[in-house]
């Protein structure tokens, strides 16, 4: 082949018979010309894949620097995108997407190139196997989400040459039904509430409906008890996080526990005949068995090699248990007006945890957690969720999230009649459209809220009543 036109990349004919080009497609940091290699068996496959090269330095989309597999990318993507920026929680959430569905599915196929090349069919075919696994429509819907979010700024970076998630439709998803209470479970719920130790605690979750870390994190700095106005200042939460390996070595640190986990093979009975031995172990023809004898339970998966978790039971672990972080969102900042009870409730909390501390011989801490322990540390999670619990128990409710008491708050917001605007102020909700969720659950509290009230006039003096107004008008006026 002759010599190249001006501008194009010259095409020649390699020794291994096949034909190959350099195309320069800009500069490496360092300043050196960056030129890429195209190889392909003819003249014609080689010009037309610089024309597609050029196209897509053109239209912005850039130039793939390194084929990288989609585990490759996305264990990048995580650790340096998504964590230093995103909150704890949604670092967790896209961390279990990432471990759990897109690299056991999709993490062997390529971000760009002809081989193994990941295609949209199989992404339809991980959301097929995740609807058979019974995982929810709403939870496919994310896992798309955030998928097309991490092959976004793939492409942006020049790790692929498209997003197929854009090519394919949203998996489609019905929206959540709001998990409220029944008018009847509520004044149940708070009956029970009045007469329980943390009667303060259930009232404000139900009243008012701050979420559990929410809840968990008021100081008693951030509530006006004395004002005019009573409020609680929602800033914080506290959250629980895992901790962090703070040794030298992460995988050394945990190779004890990895030890720890690992399944022991039992011994049985060899002897023919028995015997007599109690023990297995102690019998002359003893032999292995392929029963593990160190787990009672289900045996967990194995460590892989180079384990560096577990960090847990690292004697330098940092970062990790009860944490005080900031509240879900900007809009989670919010001041929450006390109605009087609820007052008269947090000031018997104060006045419990005055006399507790000078019992024990320590100073009270006005700066310190309204819904703490005997000791004033931090309340456990899981012990708050076990409360609640036995409060639905006593109050003979049927079993529900402690996320429902925060559903039945605004439900019934929204059901007394106050604007939804108003609502999501005191929810701390983001989005007007998340309040206005709970709309279609409020209409039947209303609806059962009036034929409650009619149900009990009934039963009265006003059922004779307008049993006479059907009569004529002779008879009433008698």
């Amino acid at each position: 082949m002759g010599r190249a036109p001006n501008g194009r990349s010259s095409i020649y004919l390699g020794g291994d018979g096949r034909w190959h080009t350099y195309v320069t497609v800009g500069r490496k940091p360092n300043g050196d010309l960056d030129r890429r290699h195209i190889q392909r068996r003819t003249a014609g496959e080689v010009a037309t894949a610089v024309e597609a090269l050029k196209e897509s330095i053109a239209r912005g989309a850039g130039v793939v620097a390194k084929n990288e597999t989609v585990g490759e990318w996305l264990t990048y993507w995580l650790e340096h995108v998504v964590e230093p920026d995103k909150a704890y929680k949604t670092g967790e959430d896209y961390g279990s997407l990432v471990r759990n569905h897109y690299i056991p599915n999709l993490g062997e196929w390529k971000l760009a190139g002809a081989r193994r090349r990941l295609e949209p069919e199989h992404v339809e075919a991980m959301y097929a196997k995740m609807r058979r696994a019974g995982i929810s429509d709403t939870y496919v819907r994310k896992a798309h989400r955030v998928l097309k979010k991490a092959l976004k700024d793939a492409v942006r970076r020049g790790r692929a040459a498209r997003n197929v998630c854009e090519m394919i439709d949203a998996p489609s998803a019905r929206p959540g039904k709001v998990e409220a209470h029944s008018l009847e479970e509520a004044q149940a719920l708070l009956t029970a509430a009045m007469q329980d130790r943390r009667a303060a605690r259930w009232l404000i979750g139900i009243l008012l409906g701050p979420r559990q870390g929410e809840a968990l994190g008021v100081r008693w700095h951030r509530i006006r008890l004395d004002s005019a106005e009573p409020t609680m200042q929602v800033v914080k939460q506290l959250q629980r996080q895992k901790w962090r390996h703070g040794c030298d070595d992460p995988a050394a640190c945990a190779r004890r526990r990895c030890e720890a986990k690992r399944c022991v093979a039992g011994w049985a009975h060899g002897c023919d005949p028995a015997c007599g031995k109690r023990l297995a172990y102690a019998c002359p023809a003893r032999r292995k068995t392929a029963e593990c004898v160190r787990h009672v339970r289900a045996c967990p998966k194995p460590c892989p090699p180079g384990c560096t978790r577990h960090a847990a039971a690292c004697p330098q672990r940092r970062d990790g248990g009860l944490v005080e972080v900031d509240v879900k969102s900007e809009k989670g900042e919010r001041d929450i007006p006390l109605p009087p009870v609820v007052v008269e409730l947090l000031r018997e909390v104060r006045e419990a945890q005055i006399r507790l501390a000078a019992e024990q011989g320590r100073p009270w801490d006005p700066r310190g957690l309204v819904f703490a322990d005997d000791r004033g540390r931090p309340m456990d999670p899981r012990r708050d969720w076990g409360d609640w619990k036995r409060l639905l128990a006593t109050a003979g409710v049927d079993d529900s999230r402690l996320h429902a008491a925060r559903h039945t708050a605004a439900t019934f917001l929204l059901a007394s009649g106050t604007d939804s605007r108003v609502v999501q102020e005191l929810m701390g909700h983001s989005r007007l459209s998340v309040t206005e969720g709970y709309m279609d659950v409020a209409a039947d509290l209303k609806r059962q809220a009036v034929e409650r009230i009619s149900a009990m006039l009934m039963d009265g003096q006003l059922g004779s009543l307008l049993g006479g107004l059907k009569a004529p008008a002779g008879q009433r006026l008698a």
